[in-house]
């Protein structure tokens, strides 16, 4: 595979976006709750009953600045949690991180409206109240009480820490509680399927962390709609997030946990909203005056722009709301994490200054045995870390690695464990290293217990499959990747039939054949999910003897396949029938997308080229007539590619291209070359039939299992930022007709300049929706099952499994469908044509391991809730997996203009760039030859004529050489900092400047 691009087939999925592109495995459904989230005992409810009138100089004084607070009835202890077994090593870590997550402790801090005081008489005869179904459904008693009945396991790690001196004798106080205690687990489930709660993703903003939103992951049951009309018309990806209004309503939960959620009524929301608005708006009110004041202070340097008006315009501050901050429409609370994020390693710096508290009281009770954790990710909290777990104390400078540990709700603060000191940024090792930890890529090798699920090699197709599955290894088929790709995990094939039609066929390596349901291998791959590709190599998913040996489709060897042949008419490139089956292939060669264009271009395939042909017997080496009809099957390819691609176009499909960067790096691994990666005519022949065979599976597995299969689905963009981002276009000339994708496309089309067509796609990434995994039993709406950017009403991924776990599942899926119903669905289907084609292959090709439903569903199909779990995992590797990807271009990008700045005559590297917008503090540019887009911030220009200091305000210029109405030429020129690591280089000290501005 190349390790500078994506496969082929990844073009054109998530609305053009790079769609084709770990840590601890998800839990099952029925363990959905964490078990570092269980809630712990609520030790003040086994205290006795305090008297009412205390006698003078009593000093008990625990609940003097708690809010009033409904109790609920004493209730017998639960035992519904049980003790997790621990080790001694685990038991002692775990004890110090208790102990000290205990001891900082705060005072409550509800982010819910307490009830109104009591009346003296209630006070007087305090009975407790039994609870009415109003209490369900006030949101005045939607609180978030004190689960009681609810144990905590002797000798656990949530255990309460005795305080050295306690007062006057009487029992020691229960640690105070920040944070509402997390519903049980069957709490949870009971709730969800009476409609009282819902469950979705958290999504924190990381410009403002006491913003967050949780996005539902599956269709709200008709109970929970009727218990809360505000769910009415929900379309899960297509509807309103649920705001979460601070942190302590977020109630511990971070970045991608699977959480349970109550809403909130409006008046309550807004309530809080405002309370949270208008801490923020203080905030940024301070920093536009400081804003305002450097622009006062610049007025003198910079052309254009008038101090006397700014003067006047910083006397009246543009508070956060008048820019257009808009009332959510939806609120709630987070009541419990039913899947934890899998990834909870986070990279940042550690210090001796423990966190600062706003509140006196809470000031105390933080260890000074411990190190702060203060991440890189504004959206993770601060951590705090024991000193005697870190071997020695880093620099304030350099970058670690810990795992968040436990957060009970007893403290303000998450523990962690620390891992290991990444360094001072600046080197591309150390900067890769934090990238593939701060997006949780797995580097280890694979363990033991893996590589025993691997066969043994040398290895032969077993005589049993060669049996049951359709023998294709003579017909003539052949790959087409990148030169330097080395997975390769699809071919195709071509076959003129007597009829005049085409008989076309896609063959994807069978990876389900080796990773079986429920081995190590198997665990280990759903927790990878996906391979990532850095610049310089690629982390796989799987180990190497499949990816670059037994699963591969190298040329002039056998290999197990899954195949969908279609006969097409080749006139107007229409199928008219679909054949899906377990197979046995021999790929003829290895053909390069040069190769393949070569032919395009009317050339021959070159003579050292190593060609094979299977003669039933055995691989002998290609015949001249076998060579011939490699280069004729890539021409109808092409031929009926471009039909295929321009009825797609017409009917409403829309392509998004972002420029992807190649690098040319000299044996210490330092780009010396880079350019951007063309699409050619032969990597969309491949596209396009990429796209069918996923599309064609799809529909296949959703008519068999329409309850368990797992799908892709992309929502159209959001509306309000894709309206902006027209409105802005709309001021320089340029209308988009956004009714449909396929208008998107077409607006697009009609721009003449390459470079200005370019930034408008980049501006319309902007406001498109990511396509996701999901399960079709999650989301009611069969309509809502759409593909935005596709126009196609299924779609899944099925042709790259030696890199992706969701087509591995998808496999399985397609197997019993195989097992069960035979090569065809005979039952009619609006996307599989009733024509079953008799130059399909005539051999049974039955499953190998089941022949019922019931039977195919147990051994092959997971439960549709552990659908859902998968859907959720691969998502977020896939997520993650793609920001490595760019953030690692980015990083030799960097390196790459460093050291082409140094060898050239001119002050730096000169590019075009395209301003996007105009705004009072700066401008937004894009860089169509690199594809790096970034804002000047006008504020932040620096202190001579001439010229301005960067973005982040670091020690690195920015000359103005030119201003005309259309366009600013820019020239880039790092400047040294000063470092404290004394070993570092001074193109080092360049490159971490650049980094940080960038």
């Amino acid at each position: 595979m190349d390790l500078n691009n994506n496969q082929h087939n990844s073009v054109n999925d998530s609305s053009g976006l790079a769609d084709d592109q770990s840590r601890p495995e998800l839990t099952a459904p029925s363990e959905r709750i964490h078990q570092h989230h269980l809630p712990a005992q609520d030790t003040a409810q086994s205290q006795p009953r305090r008297r009412r009138h205390r006698k003078k100089g009593n000093n008990d004084t625990a609940n003097q600045h708690g809010p009033i607070v409904h109790r609920e009835p004493r209730q017998a202890a639960a035992t519904n949690n049980q003790q997790q077994p621990v080790t001694d090593g685990q038991s002692s870590h775990r004890d110090k991180l208790t102990a000290a997550a205990h001891s900082s402790a705060e005072l409550p801090q509800n982010d819910l409206p307490s009830e109104p005081p009591r009346s003296k008489r209630s006070q007087n005869h305090q009975q407790p109240r039994k609870q009415t179904a109003a209490d369900t459904t006030n949101w005045r008693l939607r609180k978030l009480p004190n689960e009681p009945g609810t144990t905590q396991a002797p000798g656990s790690a949530m255990r309460a820490v005795t305080p050295a001196k306690p007062l006057h004798g009487s029992q020691s106080p229960a640690p105070r509680k920040v944070f509402a205690e997390h519903y049980p687990p069957k709490k949870v489930t009971a709730l969800m399927d009476a409609g009282l709660l819902v469950r979705g993703v958290m999504r924190i903003n990381p410009k403002n962390p006491t913003d967050a939103y949780v996005s539902l992951d599956e269709s709200p049951s008709p109970l929970a709609q009727r218990k809360n009309p505000e769910l009415q018309g929900y379309v899960v990806g297509n509807s309103s997030d649920i705001y979460i209004c601070g942190k302590d309503s977020r109630n511990r939960a971070i970045n991608n946990d699977v959480v349970a959620v109550k809403l909130l009524t409006r008046k309550a929301g807004r309530q809080l909203y405002k309370a949270n608005r208008m801490g923020y708006d203080k905030r940024m009110d301070k920093i536009t005056a400081q804003r305002r004041a450097r622009l006062d202070r610049m007025a003198d340097y910079v052309k254009n722009v008038n101090a006397e008006a700014a003067s006047d315009d910083a006397a009246e501050p543009q508070t956060s709301n008048d820019s257009g901050a808009r009332m959510p429409e939806l609120f709630g609370v987070v009541v419990a994490i039913i899947t934890p994020n899998s990834d909870r390693v986070f990279v940042g710096t550690l210090s001796n200054r423990l966190p600062a508290h706003r509140d006196s009281r809470a000031s105390d009770n933080i260890p000074l045995d411990m190190l702060q954790f203060k991440p890189l990710d504004p959206a993770v909290p601060l951590m705090l870390v024991p000193k005697d777990s870190v071997p020695e104390i880093p620099h304030h400078k350099d970058i670690c690695a810990v795992r968040m540990e436990l957060w009970p709700e007893t403290s303000k603060y998450p523990m962690a464990t620390y891992l290991k000191c990444l360094g001072q940024r600046g080197s591309v090792e150390i900067e890769t290293e934090l990238i593939l930890e701060e997006n949780g890529v797995s580097t280890e090798p694979f363990p033991p217990t893996v590589l025993r699920s691997l066969p043994k090699t040398p290895w032969k197709i077993p005589a049993t499959e060669l049996k049951s599955r359709t023998d294709l290894r003579t017909a003539c088929i052949f790959t087409i990747d990148p030169p330097t790709a080395r997975d390769l995990d699809d071919a195709v094939s071509c076959q003129l039939l007597s009829n005049g039609n085409v008989l076309i066929g896609v063959h994807i390596a069978d990876v389900s054949f080796f990773v079986r349901p429920h081995t190590a291998l198997d665990r280990m791959a759903k927790q990878r999910a996906t391979t990532t590709y850095m610049v310089q190599r690629a982390y796989p998913m799987l180990p190497a003897v499949l990816c670059e040996d037994l699963c591969s489709l190298n040329p002039g060897v056998d290999r197990l396949a899954f195949s969908v042949m279609w006969e097409i008419e080749p006139e107007s490139a229409t199928v008219c029938s679909t054949w899906f089956g377990r197979t046995v292939i021999s790929s003829a060669c290895k053909l390069s997308y040069d190769d393949a264009q070569h032919v395009i271009d009317g050339g021959h395939l070159a003579e050292s080229l190593a060609c094979f042909e299977h003669t039933g017997v055995r691989v002998a080496p290609a015949s001249q007539q076998r060579r011939s009809d490699i280069e004729a099957s890539v021409l109808w390819f092409f031929r009926l590619s471009k039909i295929m691609r321009k009825r797609r176009f017409d009917e409403g499909a829309l392509s998004l291209h972002s420029v992807r960067l190649s690098f040319d790096l000299d044996d210490n691994g330092q780009p010396i070359g880079c350019r951007t990666y063309d699409i050619k005519d032969s990597n969309r022949l491949i596209e396009e039939f990429m796209l069918l065979a996923n599309m064609s599976v799809a529909a296949r597995i959703e008519a068999c299992f329409p309850d368990a299969a797992l799908l892709r689905r992309h929502s159209p963009p959001l509306e309000r930022r894709l309206d902006e981002v027209c409105r802005q276009l709309s001021h320089s000339g340029i209308d988009i007709d956004t009714q449909s994708a396929g208008a998107i496309s077409r607006s697009i089309q009609d721009i003449s300049d390459p470079a200005i067509r370019y930034t408008v796609e980049e501006m319309l990434i902007s406001p498109m929706q990511r396509a996701a995994y999901f399960s079709t039993h999650a989301v009611a709406d069969r309509n809502d099952y759409r593909h935005y950017a596709l126009n196609a009403p299924l779609y899944t991924h099925f042709t790259s499994p030696i890199r992706r776990y969701a087509d591995v599942v998808v496999h399985r899926t397609l197997e019993a469908s195989l097992a069960v119903y035979g090569n065809h669905v005979a039952a009619e289907h609006p996307l599989l044509p009733p024509y079953f084609s008799p130059y399909f292959p005539q051999t049974a090709a039955a499953g190998s391991l089941t022949t019922s439903v019931n039977d195919a569903r147990a051994v092959l199909i997971p439960k549709p809730e552990a659908i859902a779990g998968i859907a959720h995992q691969c998502n977020l590797r896939k997520d993650a997996a793609k920001k490595a990807q760019e953030a690692s271009s980015t990083l030799f990008l960097v390196n790459y203009l460093t050291a082409a700045a140094l060898r050239m005559d001119t002050p730096g590297v000169i590019t075009q760039a395209i301003v996007t917008k105009v705004k009072e503090n700066g401008i937004s540019f894009v860089t169509p030859m690199f594809g790096v887009d970034g804002i000047i911030y006008m504020d932040r220009m620096a202190d001579r004529k001439g010229q301005v200091v960067s973005t982040d305000g670091r020690k690195w210029k920015l000359n103005m050489w030119s201003v005309k109405p259309a366009s600013v030429t820019l020239v880039w020129k790092a400047v040294p900092q000063p470092s404290t690591n004394p070993k570092a280089s001074d193109s080092e000290h360049q490159l971490a400047n650049m980094l940080s501005a960038l």
